[in-house]
């Protein structure tokens, strides 16, 4: 489906959806707000890893956007944090890793779990397809572990 396109045929698809989207070319943060926005999500924004670490104390997204490659900063520390919330929560957060970088930059982070890696620029359909796809697994996961936990 072409979300974009078909647009009325989407709204509200990411109702009631907490991402964070966290990169440090403004251009693309507003982009994904925007976008997502339309699909009704709820968003924010951050364009450093120290303004996403202190939004993470206060809110509690369903998925992050990402870029990975910040100026001066180090994404093992939102990594660290995500690590910790997780534990705290027992709820997976996914994250969909951007870059502006098709070459090693997969190579150079082996450490970092990522659910999608996506290099700048991409297709915005297949972008918020993956959200809305990694969200309703995330769900689904939860679901599934209350019920074991219940049990």
């Amino acid at each position: 489906m072409n979300l974009i396109n078909d647009f009325c045929l989407a709204v509200g698809i990411l109702k009631g959806v907490q991402v964070l989207v966290v990169d440090n070319d403004r251009d693309s943060r507003d982009l994904y707000a925007f976008l997502l926005e339309d699909f009704s999500a709820n968003v924010i924004t951050a364009g450093s890893i120290k303004e996403a670490l202190e939004i993470l104390s206060w809110f509690t997204p369903n998925i992050i956007v990402c870029e990975i490659r910040f100026l001066g900063e180090s994404i093992y520390t939102l990594l660290n944090t995500l690590n910790a919330i997780e534990a705290d929560n027992g709820k997976h957060i996914p994250i969909i890793v951007a870059s502006t970088s098709a070459t090693g930059t997969c190579d150079q982070i082996p450490d970092v779990e990522f659910e999608e890696y996506l290099v700048k620029p991409f297709d915005l359909d297949e972008f918020v397809s993956i959200i809305v796809n990694q969200v309703q697994e995330n769900v689904a996961e939860s679901f599934c572990t209350e019920l074991l936990v219940a049990n």
